[in-house]
């Protein structure tokens, strides 16, 4: 034992002698003084880690003696929490007064990702269940969340949400809990906070629910606002349940039935449950948007589809890969009418097998080049014959490129080189080459990514891979290539 442990260690033990002899003689006085400044003591220490903002660390007090745990996003924000509660109660130390040491449990000391913007959500199916996606920016706050979002019922809780920082200042956690309440109160939906605004949106078939949950998002006070768009019933609706695809609401006639019933099974790989019903109504035409959405729903990975004529029209929410939201957004944009289209989904990141033996961290530019060197060796953006139009069958490659980009760092950008093969004149090749890796650009414009951070190049017939003197090697020259660089300032 150290100087310094022997010496605190002996003034502990001086002090429960003095707490026995005034619990013997019966002086309460002096053990209430004693038990109001030590919860002094944790009360100032409480109010400095919340004002550093390290609402990761979970906090014990011993007398005087202070302990800390948790998952520290930074090696300065460990020693931040460390300094904010030895020095809560004054200038702390062992005879300075106040807390007189602070032990720490940390674990792993790690670098956490920045979430701008902040955004967490919590998602509510028809029947109860509830799943939790985004940022929280502590162990501590996410479970605390998990376990409120139990308190209020469902069958199943799904907490996939990840520590990240960012988050903004105030009582967060307080917000994210006053989301959950509202959700309960619908049938299903999604309450998404996202920095310093709330959005409720989902579905309540009772009229008082959908009142009182409108009126308490729509009046928060400053720094938060509130958003909230609750509907009815809707007149048809597709959702994904335990592994099912579940179709309800009513139909014009039995033949509109059966089609939406076959476009369910010819696309989604499970069971398709046929739940609608046969009734006239006035919305005309409005199945031309099942038509067109009811095949990339099917591709979800949870969510609602739903027809409202009175509300939104087509709305979608949930999770899905990028390129199921992009050719869902090209093919909604097909329908014309009076039917607007709102497509509230989020993108989740797809595994790569292909790269899990690389390390990121050693070197940042050589590790996300190779990353996107075995992506693309193993998969292909394939493209209309002759032209720049990027097939569909490249969803999952692009899903890919995607994921790759966003696991590079940020001081990183990419050239998308464009190669064809010999056949034809090298002036064609290279113009056609060009337009086909401003063609994935694109994509990766439109699916979020910085453009700033992209270089489109064509390069034509001149980099070839392979022989072109055979069919298999004119194949492997056409393709499109990632070169990764750091970015120039």
């Amino acid at each position: 034992m150290g100087a310094y442990d022997t010496m605190t260690a002996g003034l502990s033990g001086a002090a429960l002698a003095v707490l026995g002899i005034v619990t013997v003689h019966g002086t309460s006085e002096y053990h209430l003084n004693a038990a109001q400044m030590g919860a002094q003591l944790e009360a100032s220490a409480r109010e400095a880690l919340a004002a550093s903002g390290q609402s990761w660390a979970s906090l014990e007090m011993d007398g005087p003696y202070a302990f800390l745990s948790g998952q520290p996003p930074s090696v300065q924000a460990a020693e931040a929490a460390r300094e904010a509660v030895l020095t809560s109660s004054g200038p702390g130390g062992l005879l300075r007064g106040g807390v007189w040491s602070v032990k720490t449990n940390f674990g792993e000391i790690r670098e956490l990702p920045t979430a701008s913007p902040f955004q967490w959500r919590a998602i509510k199916s028809p029947g109860g269940d509830m799943v939790l996606v985004g940022s929280v920016p502590s162990n501590a706050i996410k479970a605390e969340l998990a376990e409120h979002a139990a308190s209020l019922g469902g069958t199943f809780l799904d907490d996939r949400a990840r520590l990240a920082l960012g988050v903004p200042a105030g009582d967060w956690a307080g917000m994210a809990k006053f989301g959950l309440d509202q959700l309960a109160l619908l049938d299903s939906g999604e309450a998404r906070l996202t920095d310093y605004e709330l959005r409720l949106s989902g579905i309540a078939m009772q009229d008082a629910a959908r009142i009182q949950a409108t009126a308490a998002v729509s009046n928060l006070s400053d720094p938060w606002t509130g958003i909230a768009n609750i509907d009815g019933p809707s007149h048809w609706q597709a959702r994904h349940v335990d592994g099912s695809l579940v179709l309800s609401g009513s139909c014009e006639t039995a033949e509109d039935r059966a089609e939406i019933a076959a476009i369910a099974e010819a696309h989604f790989d499970g069971p398709v449950v046929d739940e609608m019903t046969v009734e006239s109504s006035e919305y005309d035409q409005w199945i031309d948007g099942v038509r067109l959405g009811l095949p990339h729903f099917s591709q979800f990975e949870s969510g609602e589809m739903q027809f409202q004529p009175e509300g939104d029209g087509f709305s979608f929410e949930g999770e899905a890969t990028s390129s199921t939201l992009q050719f869902l957004r090209e093919d909604m944009a097909q329908l014309e009418g009076a039917y607007a289209v709102e497509i509230a989904a989020e993108a989740i990141t797809v595994e790569l097998e292909e790269i899990s033996g690389v390390e990121l961290g050693d070197d940042p530019l050589q590790a996300c080049q190779t990353s996107f060197d075995l992506i693309m060796d193993a998969n292909a953006v394939v493209f209309k014959t002759g032209s720049a139009e990027i097939s569909r069958e490249s969803g999952a490659t692009l899903d890919k490129i995607m994921a790759v980009s966003a696991s590079c760092a940020d001081n990183l950008v990419f050239e998308v080189g464009g190669h064809t093969d010999n056949t034809g004149a090298r002036e064609a090749n290279v113009v056609l080459s060009r337009a086909r890796a401003q063609a994935v650009a694109n994509y990766m414009q439109d699916a979020g990514f910085d453009v700033a951070r992209l270089i489109v190049t064509g390069y034509g017939p001149d980099q070839p891979e392979s022989d072109n003197a055979t069919a298999e090697g004119r194949a492997a020259n056409r393709r499109i290539e990632f070169n990764v660089q750091e970015r120039s300032e």
